[in-house]
C-alpha cells in the first residue's frame, strides 16, 4: 500500500534554485514537433514521470547517496518503501556504472537527472522521447538506457510505481494549482513557451530548471523539490498558491 507523505503536500523552489538554474541546457536538446508545440503552448503542466523516478531510485542506491544525505530526500514515508523495496538490488550492474561514474565525477549528478527527462518508458523498453535529443548529454545514455530497462524489469519496479500512485496523483494536483502560465512567466522565465514540473518525492539538492531551446519553441522544465512541513510554493522568494496545512 502507498504511504502519503503528509495528509498536505507542499512544493518550494528557492530564489537561488531557480536563479541558478535558469540558463540554456545542453544535457538535452530539442526536436519538437508541430504536435507537440500545439498540444503544449501556454500551458504549465506537471507529471511523476516512471522514467524520472526509475532513474532516481538507481541514484538512490549508489554509494554517494547513502554517504552524502543532501542528494536524496530521505526524510519520508516513501524514502523507506523504496529502500525497504530495492535496498536489495544495491549491486545491480546499473547502480555499479552509475557508482563508477559517480566517484570520478560528482557533479555527474545533473547531467544525468536532467537527461532521464529525455526517456520514457515503452512496453517496459526504456527510449527516447520523440521530442528530444540526447547526444550532447555527457552522461552515455546508450550505455545507460538499457541499464534501467535492466533494472526496471530485475526489480519489478512498476509494481512499486503503481503502489504509489496515490501519492504521485496528489502531488500532481498540488502542483497544478500553484500558478498560471502567467505567473510564471513573470517569476520563473518569460522567455519560455511552455513549463513541465517533474516532480519526485526524492528531490533535494538537485532541484531546479532546465531550458530547452528549439528554432522556435522552447519550454522550462522545473524540478522542485519537495517539502512535507506545509510551506507554500515560492518563486523568487514570493509566496503563491495556497498555504498548506498539515
Amino acid at each position: 500500500m502507498s504511504r502519503r507523505l503528509t495528509s498536505a503536500i507542499a512544493l518550494v523552489l528557492s530564489a537561488a534554485t531557480l536563479m541558478l538554474g535558469s540558463c540554456q541546457s545542453y544535457n538535452v536538446a530539442s526536436r519538437y514537433t508541430s504536435r507537440y508545440i500545439n498540444a503544449n503552448s501556454g500551458k504549465v503542466s506537471a507529471e511523476v514521470p516512471e522514467t524520472f523516478e526509475l532513474g532516481y531510485a538507481m541514484l538512490a542506491l549508489t554509494d554517494l547517496a547513502q554517504k552524502d544525505t543532501a542528494i536524496i530526500n530521505r526524510n519520508t514515508p516513501y524514502y523507506q518503501d523504496l529502500m525497504a523495496w530495492f535496498s536489495k538490488y544495491k549491486d545491480h550492474k546499473g547502480v555499479a556504472r552509475l557508482n563508477a561514474d559517480l566517484s570520478r565525477n560528482p557533479r555527474m549528478i545533473k547531467c544525468y537527472l536532467d537527461g532521464l527527462y529525455a526517456f520514457q518508458l515503452n512496453h517496459g523498453r526504456v527510449v527516447l522521447k520523440e521530442n528530444y535529443r540526447i547526444d550532447l548529454n555527457k552522461v552515455d545514455f546508450k550505455r545507460y538506457a538499457p541499464l534501467l530497462q535492466s533494472f526496471y524489469k530485475e526489480t519489478n519496479f512498476n509494481e512499486f510505481y503503481n503502489h504509489h500512485q496515490i501519492l504521485y496523483s496528489e502531488m500532481i494536483q498540488q502542483a497544478n494549482s500553484l500558478f498560471t502560465f502567467a505567473e510564471a512567466q513573470k517569476k520563473v522565465n518569460n522567455k519560455v513557451d511552455s513549463y513541465q514540473l517533474v516532480l519526485s518525492p526524492l528531490t533535494k539538492a538537485y532541484a531546479g530548471t532546465m531550458e530547452i531551446k528549439g528554432h522556435a519553441y522552447s519550454e522550462c522544465i522545473i524540478f522542485p523539490r519537495l517539502s512535507a512541513k506545509g510551506i507554500s510554493y515560492a518563486m523568487n522568494g514570493t509566496a503563491t498558491g495556497r498555504q498548506s496545512v498539515e
